[in-house]
């Protein structure tokens, strides 16, 4: 166990944050990893913050106790199962993953991409056959965050707005403004 783990489990109960010192790689000095600094985080409860250079060949990253209403990411998740199937997760890190507010989990933009609009989007689009011609002749890479940007948006009004926009744009046989 490194020195970072002994210190986080120390001081996981008490310190309101931790301020850890690394090597970068390229200094050729033994360091903590940071899949290490993020296991012992995760079975701990905490998450990492602010992060600071110390010159070309170190730096300093601030830990903190995880907040109830955290975003947890898909990646951590998975990462909290291993570590809690290997017996390594500490009672201060399951109560932190028991409290996370599950509607503010796996919520990263990239980690909720859709494939494109929804049936009732796409039908909507396709009766302005020229738009749709249109939208249809570019790029795989435009078309694909142009229908995220329409079903990214939380509000149904929000929605038809930029289908409406997405729709005008197409049908001029221009492209939507950068966003």
């Amino acid at each position: 166990m490194g020195q970072s783990a002994l210190r986080a489990r120390r001081n996981h109960d008490t310190a309101t944050q931790l301020w850890l010192g690394y090597h970068n790689k390229r200094s050729g000095r033994a360091s903590v990893t940071w899949p290490e600094v993020v296991d012992q985080e995760l079975c701990f409860g905490w998450i990492d913050s602010v992060r600071y250079s110390l010159g070309d060949d170190k730096g300093a990253q601030r830990i903190t106790p995880r907040r109830m209403r955290s975003v947890w990411s898909a990646v951590n998740i998975r990462r909290f199962a291993e570590l809690e199937k290997l017996g390594l997760v500490h009672a201060s890190g399951r109560a932190a993953f028991a409290a996370r507010d599950e509607a503010r989990s796996q919520i990263y933009s990239y980690e909720n991409r859709l494939r494109g609009l929804d049936p009732e989007q796409e039908a909507e689009f396709r009766k302005h056959r020229s738009a749709w011609k249109f939208f249809e002749s570019q790029a795989p890479s435009y078309r694909k965050t142009a229908a995220f940007w329409v079903v990214s948006a939380k509000r149904d009004e929000t929605r038809v707005r930029r289908l409406r926009k997405l729709i005008d744009f197409s049908q001029d046989g221009a492209r939507i403004p950068p966003f």
